[in-house]
């Protein structure tokens, strides 16, 4: 099965939670999105080993991690322990098995011998330390990841690995045998399939069939950790659960745990999720961490992960901050130098004539993380947002603020402060949230084909509060496909102090794909808060059919062929149908931008004129046609009766003579001959 026996080890490394799913060596935590065959890829044993992801395989009952880090911090000490209990060690001798399968003589058999598990173990070792940690650790500045930021992953000391097992093989399960196929003197094997009369009993504690247990032992280097005084530990916790890791590190006068962070939502499959601002993650509470100290005053840390894979491809990362400076005192949350003025302006939009409220975003969370700071984490700050004569606070439970604008209703104001745990309070802003135009088609139409063409009417940028008109800068956007919008570059200066109530807008739409198309509005200008939202009008753009053309016909004897050139203005695939007479009998070779139909034998059609067509679809429906049309007269007749296809006898058992069904056969035949189906794209 071309599979070495180095894939099986890894089954027992990624077992103990030591997988290529890690915080890797880069700035921002972010798994490189890496296609690959089974366990890694690649032909050496560090291709092999090092991208590899035990969770996404195989699941275990439970595994203890226990980290001693040295006394000057250069090193840690790893012991782990996994059991692999029940039905899961009938799935694991299987999964070992079939990795053998090809590579030895009893390799997927369905019995796993005491040679197997040798040849496993042999290299077991030398996979370990390919393999990522899942740790980074760097000292300097607390922080979450970001540009030029190296974490100096934790990595596996060279010869300073060991694994051992228990019970893999089980001498004493009822099916033992000797080995029948191949092994040494002393080989005996067990069938990995489960007894039908086995008793699981994993309390007890004997050997049998029903559980195995796996131990590593080896060494991690921290690179050169240089200050004590500020350390961040992180942990990719991504697609592990049932395991518990304890952290012992030796003592250090005053060191102390000023914040654990739970952060989730990173995007493991696509990447460019934006790193977390320190403090602000908000986490489910799903993994656990407690810090404590041990006898001799070490610092001792137990995380208890709970992301399992049904969680893929949203990742989690815990992030510990070590430090020996004393805790700040405790003060009021303040507004940040990032946070928006007083009095700053929300300009959003709405349908024309709509009877619905409108949904304004004041901001995200991971925006509003950036208005405050404190001492402690601010995602324990208390959010509380008022609208003008009401008390319901306008906060989510994402921590979001969002305000519902009535249809008939264009102005509001907001008031935001934050409180932390200790009752201190920021002061409070005061915000303003206002209605700067309504959005039309023109002549109220959805559908767009080339251009697209908005008229903003009802335009009033002046503040209530005080008077004052804004000047705001409006970008236009499109968005199709899901991609996120596309900004057009010229922006629009709306201004209603010149009297200016009305405006046009056209743009080139034909970038975009055919199917539903979302209008975005970004706004700025001095007092007014930069955003961007998507508009409540969504357009339909119509396509284009595709674009056919014939570059030739020719005939060679009673051959006839065409072949021809496409395109399709929005850039879609094509698929062909060819017909002859009308009637459908297969589709269009293509390669390329080029189409081709035949050669096409008339000589099974009636002799005569006959239509050839071609006909080009898009992913839209969007359909054109080219024929041509032919007359087969001067190539039959030039041909003797000897070269004409046979017309068969008539044996007496009720077929119709040939000259009447001619035709119908023959179209027959031809979509038998040239029915072959080809698709283009252009």
């Amino acid at each position: 099965m071309g599979r070495g026996p180095t894939l099986a080890i890894i089954a027992m490394m990624l077992l103990l939670g030591i997988n290529g799913v890690g915080v890797e060596n880069r700035p921002d935590l972010q798994d490189e999105s890496v296609v690959m065959s089974q366990f890694g890829g690649g032909t050496s044993l560090e291709a092999q080993c090092s991208k590899s992801s035990f969770e996404d395989v195989f699941t275990y009952t439970w595994a203890d991690f226990n980290v001693t880090v040295a006394d000057n911090w250069r090193t840690a000490q790893i012991e782990a322990l996994a059991w692999i209990n029940g039905t899961m060690a009938d799935d694991f001798r299987t999964f070992l098995d079939d990795l053998l399968d090809g590579l030895i003589p009893s390799g997927g058999d369905g019995w796993l011998s005491s040679d197997e598990r040798e040849a496993v173990r042999s290299v077991a070792a030398d996979c370990v330390e390919y393999t990522m940690t899942r740790v980074g650790v760097r000292d300097g500045e607390h922080h979450r990841g970001g540009p030029a930021v190296d974490w100096r992953n934790a990595t596996w000391v060279e010869d300073g690995v060991s694994i051992a097992e228990w019970n893999m093989v089980p001498e004493r399960h009822e099916s033992v045998r000797s080995c029948s196929t191949f092994g040494s003197n002393n080989c005996y094997e067990v069938p990995v399939a489960p007894s039908e009369s086995r008793d699981c009993d994993t309390e007890a504690n004997n050997l049998d069939e029903c559980r195995i247990e796996l131990m590593l032992s080896g060494t991690v280097d921290l690179h050169n950790i240089q200050s004590l005084e500020t350390l961040t530990l992180a942990m990719n916790t991504s697609n592990i659960s049932r395991a518990t890791y304890t952290v012992n590190a030796p003592y250090v006068e005053g060191m102390r745990l000023s914040m654990f962070e739970e952060c989730e939502g990173r995007d493991l499959l696509n990447g460019g999720s934006p790193t977390p601002i320190r403090g602000s993650c908000i986490g489910d509470g799903s993994s656990v961490a407690t810090a404590g100290y041990d006898e001799q005053g070490g610092m001792v840390l137990t995380i208890m992960p709970d992301r399992p894979s049904s969680f893929w491809p949203e990742g989690e990362d815990l992030f510990f901050d070590l430090t020996t400076i004393q805790p700040p005192t405790d003060e009021s949350p303040i507004w940040t130098s990032t946070a928006p003025a007083n009095g700053t302006t929300w300009i959003y939009s709405s349908a024309a004539s709509t009877l619905e409220s409108t949904r304004v975003l004041v901001a995200e969370w991971n925006e509003i993380a950036s208005w405050f700071s404190d001492e402690d984490a601010v995602s324990s700050l208390d959010l509380i947002c008022l609208e003008e004569g009401s008390n319901t606070n306008l906060v989510t439970d994402s921590r979001a603020i969002v305000v519902s604008m009535g249809f008939d209703s264009d102005y509001s104001v907001i008031s935001c402060s934050a409180e932390d745990e200790s009752g201190q309070s920021t002061s409070t802003r005061d915000f303003h949230i206002k209605k700067g135009f309504s959005v039309n088609t023109q002549s109220n139409s959805l559908d767009i084909i080339d251009n697209l063409r908005l008229i903003l009417n009802e335009i009033d940028t002046a503040n209530p509060s005080n008077g004052e008109f804004l000047q705001v800068s409006l970008s236009i956007g499109i968005e199709w496909s899901g991609s996120g919008p596309v900004f057009y570059d010229e922006a629009i200066l709306l201004n209603s102090s010149d009297s200016v109530t009305e405006l046009m807008f056209s743009g080139d739409a034909r970038m975009a794909t055919p199917g539903p198309l979302s209008v975005w509005f970004k706004y700025s200008g001095e007092g007014v808060y930069e955003r961007s939202e998507r508009s409540e009008i969504v357009l339909q753009k119509i396509g284009s059919p595709p674009i056919l053309s014939i570059l030739e016909t020719k005939w060679t004897g009673t051959e006839w062929e065409m072949n021809g050139m496409f395109s399709d203005p929005d850039g879609e695939y094509v698929t062909f149908t060819m017909y002859i007479d009308g009637v459908n009998i297969g589709t269009v070779q293509s390669f390329g931008n080029t189409w081709s139909v035949g050669p096409i034998d008339f000589r099974l059609f009636d002799v005569g004129s006959h239509t050839v067509s071609v006909r080009g679809c898009d992913t839209s429906g969007m359909c054109a046609i080219a024929e041509s049309s032919l007359n087969s007269t001067s190539a039959l007749t030039s041909v003797g009766p000897e070269e004409m296809p046979e017309k068969g006898d008539d044996d007496g058992v009720g077929f119709v003579p040939f000259p009447i069904y001619s035709s119908s056969i023959g179209i027959l035949a031809a979509a038998f001959m040239y029915g072959r189906g080809h698709r283009g794209a252009p």
